[in-house]
């Protein structure tokens, strides 16, 4: 008996999306930028705006739960971080350029429409020019989107090695944000569309993947699910000026999507809430934060906080709160850690790993 159309789709969907048995993490690291901005900074600089809309000193903080950020020294490029990141990460995996047979850029900022910031990253590390790069745009999902690539590419043959790599750039966004606040018209239109700008910062990260047959030990890629709400396209617009943002839906049908792709990956990783010694979430702010733990029923000191000292680090957040919490010792060897991202859209995708 065959199926209707949307029973066909219903079968799909109920089937588990991503599973790997082969792939390896070498390493995962992250790549802190050393300049601090503040957000009490921040918010002295849009004072006057401030004095306009009635609000004290301090009002941003309290609501997002963003201290600081961290932004890239003047005179460093943003991608002179995802070659650091890069490079760390193959010293840590014990392999070298030589050995990468694909490269992925995944940054959601970019100084340039062509060409894609992999070729520039695989040239600073002396990548051989018989390995694949290209550059992967999901919006803050970019980097386990790299991930999900790689790995099928090792799973299929294609590859031995790949390198993943994202840096963020805050500061020129947050920059022309600060403009707009501080010009004459600013109004409580501008400062609730740009809001969500303001909890920006700037960090990088890399991945190293590696074919790992079964019967070998170490870290690495179990699977996932992925899940999409494009009908809520329009709740996140970011460009080169800065993010257009309808939070509290946002908020709302992001925890929604969430929840969804969770219940999808325990059933496709037959996980538990129980089961993820640690759950890497992508960082946006306290309440965002908080009401993601609430709805993947986690205890909430196995979702480490990266955001009141990092901000909203776009696609490099989920895999810099992963790699923080192994070199802090928080995911011993062998414990599963989940890696939930969610991406304007909406999109959502959430990988399974071992440490």
């Amino acid at each position: 008996m065959s199926l209707s159309p949307v029973a066909a789709v219903h079968a799909v969907r109920a089937a588990p999306r991503l599973r790997w048995s082969d792939v390896g993490i070498a390493s995962m690291v992250a790549e802190i930028p050393s300049e601090t901005w503040t957000t009490a900074a921040i918010e002295a600089s849009i004072r006057p705006l401030y004095r306009t809309l009635g609000f004290k000193p301090g009002w941003v903080e309290t609501v997002t739960g963003i201290q600081s950020r961290r932004m890239w020294p003047t005179g460093q490029r943003f991608l002179d971080g995802a070659v650091q990141a890069g490079a760390r990460a193959l010293r840590e995996a014990g392999l070298t350029a030589a050995d990468v047979g694909l490269v992925l850029s995944c940054s959601v900022y970019r100084d340039r429409l062509e060409p894609g910031l992999a070729c520039e990253v695989a040239h600073a590390l002396g990548v051989p020019g018989t390995a694949g790069n290209h550059d992967v745009a999901n919006a803050c999902l970019g980097f386990l989107t790299g991930m999900v690539q790689a790995a099928n590419m090792i799973a299929l043959g294609q590859i031995d090695v790949a390198l993943v790599v994202t840096a963020e750039d805050a500061r020129p966004v947050l920059e022309a944000t600060l403009r707009t606040l501080t010009a004459p018209s600013a109004d409580i239109h501008a400062f609730k569309g740009n809001l969500a700008t303001l909890t920006l910062g700037s960090a990088a990260a890399a991945a190293v993947l590696v074919r790992r047959p079964p019967a070998q030990a170490g870290p690495r890629l179990i699977g996932g699910a992925t899940r999409s709400a494009t009908w809520h396209f329009g709740l996140c617009v970011g460009s080169a000026e800065g993010m257009q943002t309808d939070s509290v839906a946002l908020l709302r049908e992001g925890v929604a999507l969430a929840r969804d792709t969770w219940a999808d990956t325990q059933a496709a990783l037959e996980w538990s809430p129980a089961t993820p010694g640690v759950v890497a979430l992508h960082q946006v702010g306290r309440a965002h934060h908080e009401a993601i733990v609430r709805a993947l029923n986690v205890p909430a000191e196995r979702a480490p906080a990266t955001y009141p000292w990092l901000g909203n680090i776009g696609s490099a957040a989920v895999p810099v709160a992963a790699a923080l919490a192994r070199s802090e010792g928080k995911a011993p060897p062998g414990t599963p850690i989940g890696l939930l991202g969610i991406g304007s859209g909406l999109n959502c995708l959430m990988l399974g790993m071992t440490a």
